[in-house]
C-alpha cells in the first residue's frame, strides 16, 4: 500500500470542497453568505472543528457514528484554506486596508 502524504490529503480535500460547494451553494448562495461575519465566521467554524477533533481524540477507541477524526481534520483544512483565501481577497480588494488596520 502506498504511503499517504499531505499532498494526497490536500488533493482529496479539494475534491471534497468542490462536491460540498455544489450541495451547499449551488447557484443560490455565495460563500460570503455562509460566512457573513468575516473573520469571526471562519474562526467559529475552525473552532467547532477543533472541538470535534478534541472530542474524538479524547476517546480514540469508541465507535464514532458519523464524522471521523480524519473527516474532521479534512474539514478543518478546508475551512483554514477558505479563511486564507478570504483574507487574501480582502487584501486585494479596493477597501484594503480596513480602518485601524483591523480585519473585518
Amino acid at each position: 500500500m502506498a504511503k499517504v502524504t499531505a499532498t494526497k490529503i490536500l488533493q482529496e480535500a479539494i475534491k471534497l470542497k468542490e462536491k460540498k460547494s455544489q450541495d451547499y451553494q449551488g447557484s443560490m448562495f455565495s460563500e460570503e453568505e455562509y460566512f457573513p461575519f468575516g473573520n469571526a465566521s471562519y474562526m467559529h467554524m475552525i473552532h467547532t472543528k477543533y472541538l470535534r477533533m478534541r472530542s474524538l481524540s479524547d476517546r480514540p477507541f469508541q465507535d464514532i457514528n458519523f464524522e471521523s477524526l480524519e473527516d474532521t481534520l479534512t474539514d478543518m483544512a478546508i475551512y483554514c484554506a477558505m479563511f486564507q483565501a478570504y483574507l487574501e481577497n480582502k487584501r486585494n480588494s479596493e477597501t484594503w486596508p480596513p480602518p485601524n488596520n483591523k480585519y473585518v
